[in-house]
């Protein structure tokens, strides 16, 4: 079996490089939904995606930790059979911290009320279950063009101005 059982699908992003997009959930319907989402924006706005699914937070952690992975986006479900999304997100921060790793943004998704404690990781937003493609595709929107600029300071014009 292999060990990533969700999949991987990659496909390349027209606007400004790739965008690596990373999606955390135990339930696979969960992933399911938001990756139609993220791949009907996609369709729509001719743009795609590097996307990878994971079924637990430890397999995130993993894949992070052994390879030479990083993600623009990250969502992530709070609840989780044994590392939560909590948990996953403040491991990765101290990758980020630490330098091993470049920031990305992270969206918890989730179906609890008191959201509260999810801010200590800084998330990009926090969104409720069960998930609108409307949410997904302002998230989507958002990212892509602070990766547009950040792109476009990274690499200035012929005549060296930025």
């Amino acid at each position: 079996m292999d060990k990533y059982p969700y999949g991987y699908k990659s496909i390349q992003c027209l606007v400004s490089g790739m965008m690596n997009i990373g999606i955390c959930d135990d339930i696979t319907i969960n992933c399911e939904v938001i990756e139609a989402a993220i791949l009907q924006y996609g369709e729509e706005n001719n743009i795609t995606f590097n996307i990878r699914k994971f079924g637990s937070g430890e397999e995130l952690i993993d894949l992070i930790s052994m390879e030479d992975a990083s993600f623009d986006l990250l969502f992530l479900d709070y609840y989780m059979k044994e590392l939560t999304g909590l948990e996953t997100a403040k491991r990765i921060r101290h990758l980020e911290q630490a330098g091993c790793k470049p920031a990305c943004n992270i969206v918890f998704v989730t179906s609890m009320d008191n959201t509260y404690e999810l801010m200590c990781v800084h998330p990009l937003r926090v969104i409720r279950k069960p998930v609108s493609p409307g949410i997904i595709n302002a998230i989507l929107t958002y990212v892509l063009s602070e990766k547009g600029e950040a792109h476009a300071v990274s690499n200035p014009g012929r005549d060296g101005s930025k």
